[in-house]
């Protein structure tokens, strides 16, 4: 009977352990990540809205997955050069993008307002993880998160290579914003 008590005891203990964690995440609803190429022959933007986020408070981790074939263009056969011949998202580990870093501020997202966040983590693209620094704002209103961030790639830095005859059409570095929409995750 003893034996069946400390077994009760400690599966309690770990469902509120699960149940504490629970309260703590907050995953994304709507996440929209773009991003935007300059260069002397032209400009290059592309949206992708299938990515998906997940902030977990108790440790300060935010983490996101970006499908690469999810970025569309305004232009077709744009988006199948950007898919084969610079992504390669066909190829296995390269067919998203993801982030996975430590928010190094304290937000209490209980409470209204905005609040300027820094991430260092690591972002992995095209099969290369690069440890990086990302400035956000988080805006908490009545319980919803939105997190926006813009920051810079160079292309160079993820081993994406460029023809020879397209290096005027596509610039060195890329201009990345994120808008990423988070709810309380609570457990059904």
């Amino acid at each position: 009977m003893k034996k069946l008590i400390a077994l009760l005891l400690i599966i309690n203990c770990q469902l509120s352990i699960v149940n504490s964690f629970a309260q703590s995440v907050y995953i994304s609803e709507s996440t929209e990540i773009s991003f935007f190429s300059k260069s002397p022959i032209e400009d290059i933007d592309a949206v992708n809205k299938l990515s998906t986020s997940i902030i977990t408070l108790h440790n300060d981790s935010i983490a996101f997955k970006v499908p690469i074939t999810g970025f569309v263009f305004k232009d077709g056969l744009m988006q199948r050069h950007f898919n084969s011949n610079y992504m390669e998202s066909d190829k296995k580990g390269y067919e998203n993008a993801t982030l996975k870093g430590k928010i190094n501020e304290d937000i209490d997202f209980k409470t209204d307002g905005e609040f300027k966040v820094t991430c260092t983590g690591i972002l992995k693209m095209h099969g290369v993880e690069q440890p990086r620094n990302f400035e956000g704002v988080f805006i908490v209103k009545e319980g919803k998160v939105n997190l926006t961030s813009k920051f810079k790639v160079l292309v160079a830095d993820h081993k994406i290579k460029i023809p020879g005859d397209k290096l005027m059409n596509i610039g060195k570095e890329i201009e990345v914003s994120v808008s990423a929409n988070y709810k309380l995750y609570v457990k059904p």
